[in-house]
């Protein structure tokens, strides 16, 4: 009898010649800049005669210094970041109800082309109406299930995880703190905590043994030792100008203005022949993380270009764009934070309607008020999109998702692929050391991560199955998030036509004009919109 998905040892995979390459003629070039820089300062103050160096000697000892000061700073931004977590829990019962949903989710066997709507509750479309009951061990959903949430621990066969590593994990999530001793648990956590084993046990139909196995760790994202490789001063330098000049070049010739409202910097362009009630949404674009507008600059020109009589936003986000020397590098806002200040921004931008113009509906017998905006979002960018559904929905007249990672991601793929897992191929390589252990993504990713904020789950979209009114578009070869899944979960509960799945895409594929997925971005947005 063959054993189960779930019990099948992790998959080791074997490093590439392309992996080998990257590292010796790209990554190694750049990450042992500051060790050079200290061997040049150290001998050349060893051998002393500094001040009868040659001119260009003189300057690179300028340089190399620099480099060396530059990396006592990073040192210390690293000890920072490596810190305690400052989030604090979120509310019990919103806690629960989030666990709720994820132990819900294909708990309902929804067919993959679609739904089964006589198995819904109607004021919750897309998740299961009955009780959470115990599933036997072998039922294909508790082996799913088990299968994905291993993830959490490595991937190790789900037989081998004990109830005190699994009470570790689930104490992480809610509170985000290490798990102590039983009997010093306060009551009302242990009652959350409990809560939040039995639906766990239930879903998988396991009962997890007791004791501990010291060979199986959960990884607890905000509280594990964090990995930051060292980055020279010019590699910000250079990230710093192209941002510099990309966004003079917005400013200068895309006629964009720069501005920053409560900590919150943004670009913006209002097209002077554009009509707030009659003129097509407003775009908000949301880029994910990597170096910002230099990277997002294909799609951002194209998105003026295209769209000449229709504003655009770009909220400009330094703690994910590797800008070091901007003040909020290592504080980004929180949602609270940025979506007050978001909701009170478009509100003064005349984009969305005031408090007292009341409700989406309502506006719809109102041709004169602002119908909201089109808001688009890519990768990490999704977490902030994941904000506005939840608490500000109103404002939200379409949606733009192109490669999410805020579905699925109580499944461990991303966490797992991303953080965890060590690269072995050249573009795993490249994702590892340019994005996923630089110091502000790390802190971001690390230490600033609430995942029932940033988990955004299909009841929460309005009008999910509406295609003119939500657009998904995700790649089948992306080495960030789990493609398969994703579609899985969005088909499953009606979303057909309003998914775009690139079976030969790849993460990032979408945002370069020419591309399948680029098109049908731009076709989407370029729709009539009728509501």
């Amino acid at each position: 009898m063959s054993l189960p998905i779930s019990e099948h040892p992790p998959h080791v995979p074997t490093r590439t010649l392309d992996f080998y390459l990257v590292l010796l003629f790209l990554v190694f070039p750049i990450w042992s800049i500051p060790i050079f820089s200290w061997s040049f300062v150290l001998y050349e103050l060893r051998v002393g005669g500094i001040w009868g160096l040659s001119w260009y000697r003189k300057a690179f000892f300028t340089y190399a210094l620099a480099e060396v000061l530059f990396s006592i700073y990073y040192y210390t931004l690293h000890k920072f970041v490596d810190g305690p977590c400052p989030i604090p829990p979120a509310n019990p019962d919103e806690l629960i109800l989030a666990f709720k949903r994820i132990v819900q989710s294909g708990l309902t066997n929804l067919p993959e082309d679609g739904n089964d709507e006589e198995t819904l509750d109607i004021s919750r479309p897309g998740s299961p109406a009955e009780a959470i009951e115990m599933l036997s061990p072998t039922d294909p959903r508790a082996v799913d299930f088990q299968n994905q949430f291993r993830n959490w621990f490595g991937g190790v066969p789900w037989s081998q995880i004990r109830r005190q590593e699994m009470c570790a994990w689930l104490y992480w999530s809610l509170f985000y703190e290490r798990l102590p001793e039983f009997d010093k648990i306060q009551p009302t956590r242990l009652k959350v905590l409990l809560h939040c084993l039995d639906l766990i046990e239930k879903r998988t139909g396991t009962r997890f043994p007791e004791g501990s196995n010291p060979s199986v760790l959960p990884r607890l994202l905000t509280l594990d030792p964090v990995i930051i490789w060292w980055r020279p001063l010019i590699y910000y330098l250079t990230i710093a100008l192209c941002d510099f000049i990309m966004k003079q070049l917005l400013v200068y010739v895309g006629n964009m203005t720069h501005g920053t409202r409560h900590g919150l910097d943004y670009l913006v362009r209002i097209p002077p022949t554009w009509d707030a009630s009659k003129g097509p949404t407003p775009i908000v674009f949301l880029y994910g993380l990597g170096i910002g507008l230099p990277q997002y600059c294909t799609i951002i020109c194209s998105l003026l270009t295209r769209f000449p009589n229709r504003p655009l936003f770009i909220l400009l986000q330094p703690h994910l764009s590797q800008q070091i020397f901007h003040p909020r590098f290592l504080s980004p806002k929180n949602r609270k934070e940025t979506t007050n200040v978001m909701r009170q921004l478009l509100i003064d931008l005349g984009w969305v309607p005031k408090p007292a113009d009341g409700s989406a509906q309502k506006r719809g017998a109102d041709d004169s008020k602002p119908r909201g905006i089109t808001l688009a979002s890519h990768s990490n960018g999704s977490y902030v999109h994941a904000w506005f559904l939840k608490d500000a929905p109103d404002l939200v007249a379409r949606s733009l998702f192109i490669d999410p990672v805020a579905f699925c991601c109580w499944e461990g793929d991303l966490c797992l692929k991303f953080l965890y897992n060590p690269a072995t191929t050249g573009i795993q390589l490249v994702m590892n050391y340019f994005v996923s252990t630089e110091v502000g993504i790390v802190n971001l990713l690390r230490k600033q991560f609430d995942w029932s904020s940033n988990t955004l789950f299909f009841e929460e979209i309005p009008h999910a199955r509406d295609p003119s009114r939500n657009k998904f578009i995700v790649a089948n070869d992306d080495v960030v998030l789990s493609a398969q899944r994703i579609k899985r979960y969005l088909v499953s509960h009606g979303v057909r036509k309003g998914l775009y799945y690139n079976s030969q895409g790849q993460h990032g594929l979408a945002l370069i004009p020419g591309t399948e997925g680029f098109n049908e971005s731009i076709k989407w947005l370029d729709e009539p919109e009728h509501y």
